[in-house]
């Protein structure tokens, strides 16, 4: 059953009321089967001719139904079927007698709006007409001696069986139009539901979030501000709404700016996260990331910001503690580095004050220790420079350059060392790789890094220059065949760390620091036989 009963009863009623089936639709119908007043004659005349059968089409009808379970199904016994037949013969008098009106219409589409609430399916009201069809045309041709007579009851008899089929369909397509409107109503009131849930969901999220969540449009003016955005900005939500979204939130000289940045989002690009201090906020600095919502009326910038004022604060303060640690190290390792060359240089003067406090002065062992002197004083000035290089870097002078150019005079430049030391150094490259650099300070990288694998190889070792182009980067790998680092993990780039017994341990220090100022990196991969220091510095 499609509708309860109450609710079928109604909605015919209210059919029926407003005239939704009018008699224009059935007059349609028999215009379009050409039902006439001849065809009216002949059905009259054959009453006498069929009512005696009646009541035996109506027995068949039944029985027919009754040998299909979904039709015997809608039954509730055999009283109603009893009664149903006698119905059935009245519908058959009708069916010949008339007057095929708007009142013979409504009462049809009645019984066929009761068939659709008992439940009887479609399908068997072509096979029910199909049967009454057969049975009334058999009774005209058998009852009519007259040629024309019987044509004309012939196809009266057809017509109108095809008008009360019609009628019969009608009134399952209102059922069925019924039906959907129920369902889309039921539909429509799940979703409307829904959406009022997730519209209250979605507003409690927004609106207890710590974030900063507002949106705006094209124009920049605000049209959605929460609880949080209120109290950053101290301006009430019905203060902010209309309002341009960069007077609240970004300072005047930065405001140019960051309209550029949300042209750069309505255009579909990504773009980095903007920070600045939110103007009205005692100095608040919020991070905002920058996205587009896509609405019916064009897209909508969203704006979702991070209150990052104790994180910066934070960060300053690990910075600061990082730095006075940095700083303890690097004195505790100056001492200790100065303390030797000092300790070899007094101890040198010491033995030049007895051996000139004899008397007979050795004057040439005088000269040996103050030689020793001044080595040892050499070496301390050589580490307190490279200390403060490393300690106060100086700005980087950068211009464009060929990285090949530079390595090449490197190489020129490191040869005879190498050649002294009997160690072969190669060069190899793919032609010219520009950087902006400063070009002083990135020889002394490569100079650093050669120099250190021609000291690990020695005699006999192979030390090699490498330079290729990677993605956005130019790589400037040295590579050699010695022994390797003793450990994986050992903490070659912090300062003071070395292996040499006459390393001041910067050197690697400086190596990375530089190539940090010029936003590269440096990795190191090392085991016997193979040790790799990769430069990656950017190409643009």
């Amino acid at each position: 059953m499609l509708l309860n009963d109450a609710r079928w009863r109604r909605d015919s009623r209210d059919r029926d009321k407003r005239g939704l089936v009018s008699e224009a639709f059935f007059d349609e119908l028999k215009r379009y089967v050409r039902f006439g007043e001849e065809d009216g004659v002949a059905l009259r005349a054959l009453v006498a001719a069929t009512r005696p059968h009646f009541r035996s089409i109506s027995d068949e009808f039944y029985r027919r139904l009754s040998e299909h379970d979904d039709a015997r199904n809608v039954f509730t016994g055999p009283e109603q079927v009893e009664r149903l037949k006698v119905s059935l013969v009245g519908w058959m008098e009708e069916l010949f007698q008339g007057p095929w009106d708007e009142a013979y219409y409504q009462k049809r589409a009645r019984i066929g709006r009761m068939h659709v609430r008992v439940g009887l399916q479609q399908r068997y009201m072509f096979t029910a007409m199909n049967l009454i069809r057969t049975a009334m045309q058999r009774i005209a041709h058998g009852s009519l001696a007259d040629e024309a007579a019987r044509q004309r009851a012939l196809g009266a008899i057809g017509k109108i069986v095809d008008l009360e089929l019609a009628i019969m369909l009608e009134t399952y397509r209102e059922a069925f139009v019924d039906q959907v409107q129920l369902l889309e109503r039921q539909e429509k009131a799940r979703l409307q539901s829904e959406l009022a849930f997730s519209e209250a969901r979605y507003e409690e999220i927004v609106e207890r979030a710590w974030s900063l969540v507002t949106t705006f449009d094209e124009q920049g003016t605000v049209r959605f501000f929460n609880s949080r955005c209120e109290e950053l900005s101290g301006l009430a939500r019905a203060q902010a709404i209309g309002r341009p979204w960069s007077e609240i939130f970004v300072p005047e000289e930065e405001r140019r700016e960051v309209l550029r940045l949300c042209e750069r989002v309505l255009g579909g690009q990504r773009v980095a996260p903007y920070e600045g201090k939110a103007p009205h906020s005692d100095g608040r600095r919020v991070r905002w990331h920058l996205t587009t919502l896509p609405t019916g009326a064009g897209p909508v910038l969203c704006a979702i910001g991070i209150d990052v004022t104790e994180e910066r604060e934070l960060a300053g303060r690990t910075r600061r503690a990082e730095r006075l640690a940095s700083l303890g190290t690097m004195a505790a390792g100056l001492a200790h580095e100065i303390r030797n060359p000092l300790n070899a240089a007094s101890l040198q003067l010491t033995v030049v004050q007895r051996r000139l406090a004899r008397d007979a002065p050795d004057v040439a062992g005088s000269l040996e220790a103050t030689r020793l002197v001044a080595t040892e004083m050499k070496r301390l000035a050589q580490l307190v420079q490279e200390f403060l290089q490393f300690a106060r870097p100086q700005p980087l002078t950068l211009r464009r350059a060929d990285l090949c150019a530079t390595a090449s005079e490197l190489v020129q430049l490191v040869q005879p060392e190498a050649e002294a030391a009997g160690v072969e150094l190669g060069f190899q490259h793919a032609g010219a790789s520009e950087s902006q650099i400063d070009e002083e300070k990135i020889k002394q990288v490569l100079l650093n890094l050669v120099r250190n694998a021609i000291e690990a190889t020695g005699r006999g070792g192979h030390v090699e220059l490498r330079l290729r182009s990677e993605g956005e980067n130019v790589l400037l790998e040295v590579e050699d065949d010695g022994p390797g680092l003793s450990s994986a993990d050992a903490p070659i780039f912090e300062p003071f760390f070395t292996t040499k017994s006459a390393g001041t341990g910067l050197g690697l220090s400086i190596v990375h620091r530089i190539v940090s100022d010029h936003g590269g990196r440096v990795e190191v991969q090392s085991r016997a036989g193979r040790t790799v220091f990769t430069v990656a510095l950017p190409s643009s």
